[in-house]
């Protein structure tokens, strides 16, 4: 149906472009919405923008002190390198300061696993020769990026003590 004015015009063809300019600008507010709505979710805290890789075993080891004292709001963890490439690890918690862990990372084993039971997300190392020490949970993170983080450190750091 083609309407025709005085001045010539079609009364239907701009009908048509007034809607479909409509229909896009709502297709832009939603997508904006949208994209607005998407950002919940993200991880709260960054995990450190430099590479583990590029870092020195100084830098690894004060990335893992800002982990460690970030992870949990109960719970502080402390990490020093000792000769050998043995990780001494401090943790204050709720009940107070506990004695201090060494344990051998040459060889170790590094996994990150869920507690469901204090709802945290544990790092947990297992050293070579597992017959003088077990698993031994060296952060309980209540984020998954930091107990990820805290994995990639740890065995950038044994690699560091093999390249040595």
């Amino acid at each position: 149906m083609r309407l025709q004015l005085s001045g010539g015009t079609m009364l239907a063809g701009s009908c048509r472009n007034t809607s479909r300019q409509r229909w896009r600008f709502v297709f832009a507010m939603l997508a904006v919405f949208l994209s607005a709505a998407c950002m919940d979710g993200y991880p709260k805290h960054d995990i450190p923008a430099m590479d583990p890789l590029d870092m020195t075993q100084d830098q690894r080891l004060a990335s893992m002190n800002a982990i460690g004292e970030d992870a949990h709001p109960d719970r502080q963890w402390s990490y020093d390198l000792l000769p050998g490439c043995v990780l001494r690890i401090d943790a204050d918690g709720a009940a107070g300061p506990r004695p201090a862990i060494d344990i051998p990372l040459l060889g170790a084993s590094v996994k990150v696993a869920t507690n469901k039971t204090d709802e945290t997300f544990d790092v947990e190392v297992k050293p070579a020769r597992p017959a003088i020490q077990g698993e031994t949970t060296v952060l309980a993170a209540q984020e998954w990026a930091q107990a990820i983080g805290m994995a990639v450190i740890l065995r950038m750091v044994e690699k560091g003590c093999t390249d040595a």
